[in-house]
């Protein structure tokens, strides 16, 4: 890209560009970087770079279903639920046969995806709750 073309798509000054690219300089690698991408293909990586939005429709499902607002899931407790070693309390119990019953698969793909929880665990979460 072109120094006026890197001011656009990332933010960055020319004064600040000239600074990054003298040898020796932290940032020197990045301005030649910078200079060596097409604009295109700066502006795709941008929006590969877009942050994943959360899950929010598994734990909907679940709350939805928990009249007591105040036992209601956040997001943390629904994903330590895949985690937990000590016994389930019965909304926990509850969350999980809601999940097996009532959730789209999609839903819990989503979910699984986001936080990494390995696929295994959940199967065996979930196999183990009698629904």
């Amino acid at each position: 890209m072109k120094t006026k073309e890197i001011y656009e798509v990332v933010g960055v000054p020319p004064a600040t560009l000239f600074d990054w690219s003298k040898p020796g300089h932290k940032k020197e690698n990045l301005a030649k970087l910078l200079k060596q991408l097409s604009k295109d293909d700066a502006l795709a990586l941008i929006a590969k770079a877009e942050p994943k939005q959360k899950p929010l429709m598994l734990l909907s499902t679940v709350n939805c279903s928990i009249g007591d607002k105040s036992k209601h899931f956040t997001l943390t407790k629904l994903k330590n639920l895949f985690y937990k070693k000590d016994d389930l309390d019965p909304y926990e119990k509850y969350a999980l046969k809601t999940i097996k019953r009532e959730a789209f698969p999609s839903e819990l793909e989503e979910f699984v995806d986001y936080y990494h929880i390995p696929t295994t665990r959940v199967e065996k979460v979930l196999a183990s709750i009698n629904a």
